[in-house]
């Protein structure tokens, strides 16, 4: 299979869930419901399973983790000094950029094209390990200068109890316990997991698609472009970085590491940013459009330059 034959398809469903909406085959509000239901079911549903199929030494990887933490804060820390002292940035533009250059698309783009290329029990190690990092690390930080912006702020107890409730979060948690405690369900509830977990990977990717035709323009070029060149480029070019140097850093799941860091930022940048104003919502919104419809010619580079098609 060619990397055209890989990639098409699954931007071709993006081009669909956009049509769809734009065309009003599917209402504008009905998207968030969707993609409400890849996040709270399909996703963990999927990562159960793969994590209950596998020994705690299959899908825990201690090297993936460090490059793709270390790769992640670099990006964003470089990403802030650039955005602060050379392009003279404010706060909330600051607050944005942190977010975008450094949380990917792990679940509605990176599970689906890492599926496609490394098979399904790769991806789906590589997305645990890329959503915890992003849940875990980035996504708190990222709040938090968030919160410098707004008058209410964010406290610790509220980004805890955020956490404690996210399903993917859950999900992981529920898969290590199981596979630890050699727990097997009953093969009714494998066929319902199942089912769900199939549904992932295109209703995914239609979200991303409706997303995309919902977002509004409107938003200055520079931190768009500060945002496009750390996410698309820095952010691969960190965790490959962080692999290199940092002792012990380097697996074969590296690789897929570094494909997943190549995507475009998370989906729900836009309602993120929003916390902290219209105007940066509008600027998250134009970068998040501009990351995805701009991947399609980079994740193709990517994927040559990693060997990975």
């Amino acid at each position: 299979m060619t990397l055209i034959d890989t990639l098409v398809p699954l931007f071709a469903v993006i081009g669909l869930g956009f049509g769809a909406v734009r065309l009003g085959l599917v209402p504008a509000q009905a998207v968030p419901a969707l993609g409400a239901l890849v996040i709270r079911l399909a996703l963990p549903a999927l990562i159960f399973l793969a994590l209950t199929g596998a020994s705690p030494a299959e899908f825990f990887d201690r090297a993936l983790l460090l490059a793709y933490a270390a790769g992640s804060l670099a990006t964003m820390g470089l990403c802030v000094v650039l955005a602060r002292f050379v392009f003279r940035l404010d706060r909330p533009e600051i607050a944005v950029i942190a977010i975008g250059v450094s949380m990917s698309n792990s679940g509605f783009m990176g599970f689906p094209i890492g599926q496609a290329l490394l098979g399904s029990q790769a991806a789906t190690t590589v997305f645990a390990h890329a959503m915890m990092v992003e849940n875990l690390v980035i996504l708190p930080i990222g709040l938090i200068l968030l919160a410098r912006v707004q008058s209410g702020g964010v406290s610790g107890r509220a980004l805890a109890a955020d956490l404690a409730r996210n399903p993917l979060i859950l999900a992981l948690a529920a898969g290590v316990t199981a596979s630890a405690l050699g727990i097997t369900l009953p093969g009714v509830a494998t066929a319902t997991l199942g089912l769900l977990a199939q549904i992932a990977s295109p209703l995914a990717l239609l979200v991303i698609g409706g997303m995309l035709a919902s977002l509004s323009g409107g938003a200055r070029a520079r931190p768009v472009a500060l945002i496009l060149a750390g996410k698309l480029a820095l952010h691969p070019l960190a965790v490959w970085a962080a692999a290199a140097a940092l002792p012990g850093a380097a697996s074969p799941l590296t690789g897929a590491g570094i494909l997943f860091a190549a995507m475009p930022m998370v989906t729900i940048f836009p309602l993120l940013c929003a916390r902290a104003g219209a105007v940066s919502g509008r600027l998250a919104a134009v970068a998040l459009m501009a990351a995805t419809l701009a991947s399609f010619f980079t994740l193709p580079v990517a994927i040559r330059m990693l060997g990975l098609a």
